[in-house]
C-alpha cells in the first residue's frame, strides 16, 4: 500500500521530534525547501532520507501491531509491506470487500491500520492498496519474493536490451520521470549512463545474494554477468570519456596520480593547472576496486598476468561494438622487466610483431596501447619505483626501510603498498618527479598518435 503526508506534517516533525525540535523559522525554511506545492515532491535526493525522518513514528507503531497480529512489517519510502505465513491474513491488516462480491479479490486496510497510519498523521492510498497471494507474483518494492529474493524478469529483460542498443547505437532510452509545460510524467527519455550502471548493479547484487545463499554458483559468467561485464568494458575503456591508463595496480596509480599533478604545468595534455591553482586531471587512472566489476572485468588486484588477460580479450570483447567510440586511448603502463613477458608476448600475439623494450609505446589494438617504464641509460630492464630519489626511497617506517622487491622479511622492510599510501600519498608535495617526466611523455605521445591516427586519420 502507499501513504502520503503534506508539508504540515513534516514542518510538525521539525518542531516536535525530540532528534530536531528546531525553531520554528528554521523549520519553515526547511520544509519550504524541500517541499513543493505544500506536499513533499517524489525524486529529490533528499526524500529518502526525508521520508525516514517522517516515518519513525509510524514504523515503531506498525512493528508493534504487525507483530500483535503475525506479521512481518517492512516498508521503503512510501512502500509498506505486511507478510505472513498465516492459513487466514490477519483482518486487523486487511480484510476482503465482500460488498464486492466473493470473487472481487479486493481487500481494504484493517480498522487498527487505519487508526494506526491515521493517528500519525499520514493517508492510504486506497488504489495502490492490494494483497498477493501465496500462488501469484509476490512483489515487494519491485523484488519477487515468492520462494528466494529475485528480479522480475521483465526488468532483466529491459536491462539486457538496453545495453545491446547502447553498445550498437551508443544511446538508450528508459521510463523516466519528465517535467513538461509544468507538469511530471513518466515517459521515455534518453538515458544515462550512470542510471543503467546501477540497474546492471542491482541486479547482480540480488544474483550475488542468492548465489552466496546456496553456494551452488557455477564457474564462468552467468548471462547476466556477461551483459553487465559489455557495458563495463563499453562504458570505461571503449567509449570513455577521456584517455585512461590502466596500471599493473594500485601503488602504481598513485605514484602517476602525483606526479602528473607534480609536473602539471609541464604537461598540459595531462591535467589543467585553473587560475585558483586547482589542478585537474585531464586523464582517468582505472581504480581497482574491491567490488564485482573488478571481478566482472577480470582485472581483480592487477598484475602484469592479469593485464595480459585483459589486453588479450579486449580486442574480442569491443569487436561486437558498432556504436561510436575509441576516441580516447585505453593506456597499459607496465614495469619494463622480466615480469612483463606474459605482456610482451600477448602484444606479439596480437600485433605479429615482437614490443622492443625501448619502445616509447606499442598500438596494440584499435584504442589499446602498452606504454613501458622507460630503460635508463645503461640499464637492462626498469620498474617504475626506479623513478624516484634514493632520498624519498629510504624513508624508514615504523622502523623498517623500503623494499620492491617480491620476496621481502616483514620483520626489516615494508613493500610498495605502504610506500605508496604512507610515504608517497602524504609526503608528495616534498617528493621530486622529475624521474616521471619520461614516463609521462611517453604517455602524451600515445594520446597524440591516436588523436592523429585514429580519431582524425588523415584523408
Amino acid at each position: 500500500m502507499r501513504i502520503t503526508r503534506d508539508f504540515l506534517g513534516f514542518f510538525q516533525q521539525l518542531l516536535k521530534n525530540r532528534d530536531f525540535q528546531l525553531h520554528e523559522k528554521v523549520a519553515t525554511v526547511l520544509a519550504q525547501i524541500a517541499c513543493h506545492d505544500h506536499s513533499l515532491p517524489q525524486g529529490s535526493p533528499c526524500s529518502p532520507v526525508i521520508s525516514n525522518l517522517v516515518a519513525h513514528l509510524l514504523d515503531m507503531r506498525l512493528v508493534k501491531l504487525a507483530q500483535i497480529a503475525g506479521c512481518t512489517y517492512s516498508r521503503y519510502a512510501d512502500d509498506l509491506t505486511f507478510s505472513t505465513n498465516k492459513k487466514q491474513f490477519p483482518l486487523e491488516i486487511g480484510w476482503p470487500a465482500t460488498d464486492q462480491g466473493p470473487d472481487s479479490h479486493i481487500w481494504l486496510p484493517g480498522d487498527a491500520l487505519r487508526k494506526t497510519i491515521n493517528r500519525a498523521g499520514f493517508t492510504i492510498n486506497p488504489n495502490k492498496t492490494h494483497l498477493m497471494y501465496r500462488t501469484s507474483r509476490q512483489r515487494v518494492t519491485g523484488l519477487v519474493v515468492n520462494k528466494k529474493i529475485n528480479i522480475r524478469w521483465e526488468y532483466r529483460h529491459n536491462v539486457r536490451a538496453m545495453v545491446n542498443k547502447l553498445v550498437n547505437t551508443g544511446e538508450f532510452e528508459l521510463n523516466g520521470i519528465v517535467h513538461k509545460d509544468g507538469n511530471v510524467s513518466i515517459e521515455k527519455r534518453p538515458g544515462r549512463l550512470n542510471e543503467l550502471h546501477g540497474m546492471l548493479g542491482f541486479v547482480n547484487d540480488i544474483d550475488v545474494y542468492n548465489s552466496r545463499q546456496t553456494n551452488d554458483k557455477p564457474p564462468g559468467f552467468s548471462s547476466t554477468e556477461r551483459v553487465y561485464r559489455e557495458f563495463l568494458i563499453y562504458s570505461i575503456f571503449y567509449a570513455a570519456q577521456m584517455p585512461v591508463i590502466l596500471c599493473e595496480g594500485d601503488t602504481d596509480n598513485v605514484y602517476i596520480t602525483h606526479a602528473i599533478r607534480s609536473l602539471a604545468r609541464e604537461f598540459p595534455d595531462l591535467a589543467e593547472v585553473r587560475a585558483d591553482d586547482k589542478i585537474v586531471l585531464k586523464v582517468r587512472l582505472y581504480k581497482y576496486p574491491k567490488s564485482s566489476t573488478s571481478h566482472l572485468l577480470g582485472l581483480g588486484d592487477g598484475g602484469s598476468s592479469v593485464l595480459s588477460k585483459f589486453i588479450s580479450e579486449y580486442k574480442k570483447e569491443i569487436s561486437r561494438f558498432k556504436a561510436p567510440g575509441l576516441a580516447h586511448p585505453v593506456i597499459i603502463v607496465y614495469d619494463n622487466d622480466d615480469g612483463a613477458r606474459s605482456i610482451r608476448n600477448t602484444i606479439k600475439q596480437i600485433t605479429k610483431s615482437t614490443p622492443k623494450v625501448t619502445n616509447p609505446f606499442d598500438h596494440v589494438t584499435k584504442n589499446m596501447y602498452a606504454v613501458p617504464t622507460p630503460i635508463p641509460e645503461g640499464e637492462a630492464a626498469s620498474k617504475i619505483e626506479d623513478f624516484f630519489g634514493e632520498m624519498i626511497k629510504s624513508t624508514v617506517v615504523n622502523g623498517k626501510i623500503f623494499n620492491d622487491g617480491n620476496n621481502i622479511d616483514a620483520t626489516q622492510h615494508y613493500g610498495k603498498r605502504v610506500f605508496a599510501h604512507k610515504v608517497v600519498r602524504p609526503k608528495a608535495q616534498m617528493i621530486d618527479f622529475t624521474g616521471f617526466r619520461q614516463l609521462l611523455s611517453n604517455i602524451v605521445e600515445v594520446i597524440k598518435y591516436h588523436k592523429a591516427a585514429v580519431v582524425m586519420p588523415p584523408p
